[in-house]
């Protein structure tokens, strides 16, 4: 059975590069399209391997629940309009009670009415909708909507406040999960410097520490294994020791 191909490094990172792009509608930064040509080709891997892919990848937009940015908006919108509304409701309906009792005074200059006993009864004059009692009645509902409105947005907002940090942080994981990869198939692609060479020396001594470390503890067990295994005369003496000793004759 014939082995699995195996996907070249320039390929899986050309690929990551351009998943990553197309998910997050990124493929016109220039980094990022520069980066997947170079990488898809093979081609200037120095110069960008000099570029930190932290500080050039872009951010992500973050696109979280526009449907609850709206309706947060449209609430807060219809709150702020609905708090002057209380105040234009009764100044129109002074307006209307005051334009009433004029008309009621003047056919009824023998009567003394007071201005809100009239309000409130309108004495024929008046629409009972206009009444003292039914405009206060309907500023306080007014009221009661406006408070409903400003804890359903603070709600709203915190909660939108809250996906939104979580969207931004999975964000920037994927970011920093993308520059780790780009760092690490950049890093031998670097140009040839005192602190590269100084780095792949480092990296080969470690190596060789690590191998020197590993034969020297296989070397030891086998030297274990070595001791422990019996000489020939050992075998020779535990032989006789549970066989006749008629048959070691002529060993003797």
């Amino acid at each position: 059975m014939a082995g699995v191909k195996r996907i070249p490094d320039h390929q899986v990172l050309a690929n990551s590069l351009q998943s990553w792009a197309e998910q997050y509608e990124l493929g016109d930064d220039p980094y990022v399209s520069g980066l997947s040509a170079s990488v898809a080709n093979r081609k200037n891997l120095p110069m960008w391997a000099s570029l930190n892919p932290l500080e050039y990848l872009p951010h992500a937009k973050v696109r979280s629940n526009p449907q609850l940015h709206l309706f947060t908006l449209i609430m807060t919108i219809a709150r702020n309009a609905l708090v002057f509304l209380p105040v234009a409701l009764t100044w129109y309906a002074i307006s209307k009670a005051t334009n009433a009792f004029a008309v009621y005074t003047a056919n009824n200059t023998l009567q003394v009415v007071n201005f809100l006993d009239f309000w409130e009864n309108g004495y024929g004059v008046l629409s009972k909708k206009w009444s003292l009692s039914a405009v206060a009645t309907l500023d306080f509902l007014i009221i009661l909507l406006i408070i409903f409105l400003t804890i359903s947005i603070t709600l709203v907002e915190k909660r939108t406040k809250r996906l939104r940090a979580m969207e931004i942080s999975e964000l920037d994981e994927d970011r920093v999960r993308l520059a780790i990869s780009i760092s690490t198939y950049l890093f031998s692609q670097q140009k040839v410097t005192n602190v590269s060479m100084n780095q792949s020396l480092a990296k080969a001594l470690r190596d060789i520490l690590n191998s020197t470390e590993s034969l020297d503890r296989t070397s030891k067990e086998l030297n274990k294994t070595v001791k422990a295994i019996p000489t020939n005369r050992e075998l020779l003496t535990e032989i006789k020791k549970n066989r006749p000793s008629a048959l070691f004759r002529d060993f003797d």
